[in-house]
């Protein structure tokens, strides 16, 4: 028989009590000290949260738990005491009881962390090896977990590979493999980082359920302020390998009292629920953990810092009952710190971009259908499709100046609307026109000309660089390709890091060596290199931290200011799509379904799916947890085109008439474009 779930554990004791935790990483320009002296307590059947900037340290604390840190890493001082026993200390076959029995681990990539040659029969099977039970109980067990992490039929889909689930149905089979033994701990690294803003909603409702429901105590790592937020009980505050505040959730959120904590509140733009157009960030870089600073770690990026923060390392002192944080300023030599927060910045003027300017480019009913099975497939199954529709009548268009942000969900059709502006897509059918000329049917030779005027910004900031390319040859690329004879190359690289705010230095390295904002700024200096009147950035913000994030987006803004650049913004991240977009277009399933000015549709959306979108966004503060997931269920199949509206298997309001017919393109009197038989709003 299966273990049955535990009863309540005493919340008073501590399952994993870390002292003194120190972990160091061999380099080849020298030992990087990336943990120092870390201690930090998880309490029994609580949740607790590891938040922190990339670099700052919280990854590594798991990795070391689970002895897992790459080869190169070593911990050099400390202990893991887990339920008494050191986990420094474990043999092998002690450390493979401990894993998946004693600890379940959800990682960042389900796609990456799950075997793609294995079903999840096998994976469950391999998980489970060490129970006393049959194979037929096994199975059970294993459809029984996939059964409530709400994987639908798990009868069947338990013997599907990875591959054929959906990213969401990935994590959530992910997150069943993880308690599939009811281990005491669950740590998730990053569990919402690749998925859109309604299944990271499902996601951290589903967490929520299993943790009341087993009993488990749970450690979430994650640079999402919204997420720890809404799922957790405590948090921890990490910066540059060390400790800098821990607490209870609501007391940390709403009494911030370290400088770092602060500013990571202030730069999260779902924070600001007013638009504004240039969002806080935190000046500065982490410090080098070659050479950590003796004293506060913060010191260089603080604006509170003052010289005995140069020349002594703070205790963490108390602010409130349970809560503690390492700075000076709660010794009470100084003012407290969030008596005098810097206010959210404000917004700038901009101008009106006039209604009665010829669009830059204008699209009208573009198709795009790929190819899903070849010729002999067809001759072989005559009933059969042999494509599928990726985008179906898709019409907008885009001004000089402007930025109009496109949304959705993935697999909705967005980046291959974008690709397809570009012809890097074949279109089957509708018309693109930049500059007043068409360009569907123009071949290779025609585009290439027009592309100067023309770039993408793609959304992995280092896989679309190519490894063996400096940056300097990088960014100078697209003169290679247009432009052969452009001229002193090294001004030129020069000019366009500085235009970007990219270090000089930097210009000598590899994108491995670079951190993902560096990268980030790589690729605006790439799409900006040959001065383009448009711009496509697909998740332009994808994988970075909340402060480099509003690092970029004031960087674009700044850059659209100067030179007069149009954007097309895509991105499934709506609070950052709040505060760049003077339009937006939100789509499903392949088509436009709401479209018109970004403030107005925000405050009121008029479909329900754009109402589902913006309610789902997390907020960062735990006063404000929601406890209903706005929307259920995941996007259907394009391959299986619900009939009717094709969101009416999701909607709250659908009728009969959803489910029959599919609603045509209306305009309401705001001048919005909807299309929904039963509009929200007038």
């Amino acid at each position: 028989m299966m273990d049955a779930p535990r009863p309540d554990h005493q919340l008073g004791d501590n399952l994993v009590e870390i002292r003194d935790l120190s972990v160091t990483f061999e380099t080849g320009r020298g030992p990087v000290r990336a943990l120092r002296n870390v201690n930090l307590d998880v309490p029994r059947g609580r949740i607790l949260g590891i938040v922190g900037e990339s670099g700052s340290g919280k990854s590594t604390v798991i990795w070391a738990m689970l002895r897992l840190l790459a080869e190169n890493g070593a911990v050099t001082g400390g202990r893991i005491d887990f339920n008494g026993r050191d986990l420094l200390q474990l043999d092998a076959d002690a450390l493979r009881a401990f894993r998946g029995a004693q600890a379940g681990v959800v990682f960042q990539d389900p796609m990456t962390s799950q075997i793609p040659v294995k079903s999840y029969l096998q994976q469950f099977l391999d998980i489970a090896y060490r129970q006393k039970a049959s194979r037929a109980e096994k199975i059970a067990h294993a459809i029984a977990m996939m059964r409530r992490v709400g994987i639908p039929d798990p009868e069947q889909r338990i013997a599907q590979f990875p591959h054929q689930f959906s990213g969401g149905m990935r994590q959530r089979t992910g997150i069943a493999m993880a308690l599939l033994m009811h281990p005491d701990l669950v740590i998730a690294d990053e569990p919402t980082t690749a998925l859109d803003v309604t299944m990271e909603a499902q996601v951290i409702h589903l967490l929520r359920e299993l943790q009341r429901e087993f009993q488990t105590t749970m450690m979430i790592v994650s640079h999402n302020l919204g997420l720890v937020a809404e799922l957790c009980d405590e948090i921890v505050v990490m910066y540059a390998g060390e400790v800098v505040e821990r607490g209870d959730i609501q007391s940390v959120f709403a009494n911030p009292s370290h400088p770092y904590t602060r500013a990571l509140i202030d730069c999260d733009p779902a924070r600001v629920l007013e638009r504004t157009r240039i969002l806080p960030t935190i000046p500065g870089e982490l410090p080098n953990l070659r050479h950590p600073p003796r004293a506060c770690v913060f010191v260089d990026r603080c604006p509170h810092a003052f010289a005995r923060c140069r020349e002594e390392k703070p205790r963490l002192n108390k602010a409130d009952e349970g809560h503690v944080a390492a700075c000076h300023l709660l010794d009470g030599v100084r003012p407290v710190m969030h008596a005098a927060a810097p206010a959210p910045a404000q917004d700038e003027v901009v101008p009106a971009i006039a209604g009665d300017v010829a669009p830059l480019v204008a699209v009208r009913n573009l198709a795009v259908s790929f190819q899903v099975r070849g010729p002999v497939a067809a001759l072989l199954n005559p009933g059969l499709k042999t494509s599928i529709d990726i985008l179906v009548d898709v019409s907008l268009d885009l001004k000089p100046g402007e930025t109009l942000g496109l949304v959705g969900e993935s697999g909705s059709g967005k980046t291959t609307l974008g690709r397809a502006m570009l012809g890097l897509v074949k279109a089957q059918a509708g018309s693109v026109t930049f500059k007043g000329r068409e360009l569907i049917g123009l071949g290779e030779g025609e585009l290439r000309p027009l592309r100067q005027n023309m770039a993408m910004m793609f959304q992995d900031p280092i896989g679309s660089l190519s490894p063996r390319q400096t940056v300097k040859s990088l960014i100078l690329e697209p003169f290679d390709v247009h432009r052969p004879a452009s001229g002193n190359r090294d001004a030129l690289a020069v000019r366009l890091a500085d235009m970007v705010n990219l270090p000089r230095d930097l210009l000598a390295r590899y994108p491995h060596q670079l951190s993902g904002g560096q990268a980030r700024r790589v690729g605006v200096a790439r799409a900006l290199a040959l001065e383009p009147d448009l711009i496509i950035a697909d998740e332009p913000t994808a994988g970075l931290d909340v402060s480099v994030q509003g690092d970029v987006l004031n960087l674009m803004r700044r850059l659209q200011t100067e030179h007069g650049l149009t954007y097309l913004i895509i991105s499934h991240n709506l609070p950052v799509v709040r505060h760049i977009s003077d339009r937006l277009a939100i789509m499903y399933l392949g088509r436009i379904i709401e479209m018109g000015d970004a403030t107005a549709i925000f405050a009121r959306p008029a479909h329900p799916y754009t109402r589902a979108l913006v309610d789902g966004i997390p907020r960062p503060d735990p006063t404000q947890r929601r406890r209903l997931v706005s929307i259920e269920g995941e996007v259907p199949s394009i391959a299986r085109r619900p009939q009717g509206c094709e969101f009416n298997a999701r909607c709250p309001h659908a009728t009969d008439l959803c489910r029959a017919e599919m609603p045509a393109q209306q305009t309401l009197g705001d001048g919005r474009m909807v299309r929904c038989h039963y509009p929200l709003i007038d």
